[in-house]
């Protein structure tokens, strides 16, 4: 399986990430296409993970069985290439901070059913990262470090200490920490920009909680929720369409009017398919029926050349449920 995170970040494209926060996988069945429209990569967090309906304790530890399901299940639903995360206590998550015979336990499972990414915490025993690193063959491993006070600056020696690990053993970098004030995703812009200058590596950087927004905007690779998901998986998480717009508004992604020939059969559902598209990922396009020559060439009748074209345009898989729903009308 491509490594997209990798091949996106070389080329420049940004990567969006959708993090699972259903207890089971099975819930997501009628909605997981929809959810999974626009983006690159599924964030199975394993700590967010149980059979058992209702809300989770302060400590949640998932049968390895049970998880084994999971997988199984998000593999049949979607192509899509899955992050595999646990998230401790003290980095944000649900998985007990001591349990750590239990994490790898889980995460060589991750490995031997050919998981494409598995987060692996900077503040796991070495032993357990050793052992990882050793047994992860074609598994990417994102090492990762949280801090939720606030008080940890884009600048400080902390930082740089906590990213010289996660630089030793991960094949990609990812650095989440709390933004107090707006002006901590300057610094994090900053942060970006001098670690582009030296490294390729992907690096995956967030400005956690409300503060923060405005780097899951502008960030190489981002993490995105979604309306029909139970919960975002972080403070200040954004949709995809919100991210898109806030693009827009920005200045990051312009305004752009798309035309298709006027003269050709179901040229007003084909109008339609697309607007209802662009409206579903927030794209600021519109779509218009022309007899100009910059006009598109003729579709072909049906949604699969509609979603082909969408992809042309747009660089994204197309929303096809919602433009079956917008043709069909």
């Amino acid at each position: 399986m491509q490594d997209i995170i990798s091949t996106n970040y070389a080329s420049g494209k940004q990567t969006f990430i959708i993090p699972l926060t259903f207890g089971d996988v099975k819930d997501a069945r009628d909605v997981i296409t929809r959810i999974g429209y626009g983006g690159d990569v599924w964030e199975l967090r394993v700590d967010l993970l149980s059979p058992n309906p209702g809300p989770l304790g302060e400590e949640n530890l998932p049968p390895l069985d049970y998880v084994e399901s999971q997988i199984r299940e998000l593999q049949a639903l979607s192509p899509l290439p899955i992050l595999y995360t646990i998230r401790t206590r003290g980095q944000g998550g649900k998985f007990p901070d001591g349990a750590v015979e239990e994490a790898l336990q889980l995460m060589l499972l991750a490995i031997e059913k050919g998981i494409k990414y598995i987060d692996v915490e900077i503040e796991w025993p070495q032993s357990l990262i050793q052992e990882v690193t050793a047994k992860k063959g074609d598994t990417q491993v994102v090492a990762s470090y949280h801090n939720w006070s606030g008080k940890v600056a884009w600048t400080s020696e902390e930082l740089k200490k906590h990213f010289e690990i996660a630089n030793e053993f991960g094949d990609i970098i990812k650095l989440s920490i709390m933004s107090a004030q707006i002006e901590d995703c300057y610094e994090l812009g900053l942060f970006i920009r001098d670690y582009q200058s030296r490294y390729t590596k992907p690096l995956l950087t967030i400005g956690m909680g409300a503060n923060g927004q405005l780097s899951r905007i502008t960030s190489p690779i981002s993490l995105v929720t979604h309306p029909l998901m139970p919960f975002p998986s972080a403070p200040g998480q954004l949709s995809l369409a919100q991210v898109h717009r806030a693009q827009h508004l920005i200045g990051l992604l312009p305004a752009k009017k798309f035309f298709v020939v006027k003269d050709q059969a179901s040229v007003e559902k084909i109008v339609a398919c697309f607007q209802s598209a662009f409206d579903e990922m927030g794209y600021p396009y519109t779509c218009e029926a022309s007899d100009a020559l910059h006009a598109s060439s003729i579709i072909p009748d049906g949604i699969e050349g509609i979603a082909a074209l969408f992809h042309q345009w747009t660089g994204r898989r197309a929303p096809v449920s919602i433009m079956e729903s917008s043709y069909h009308e």
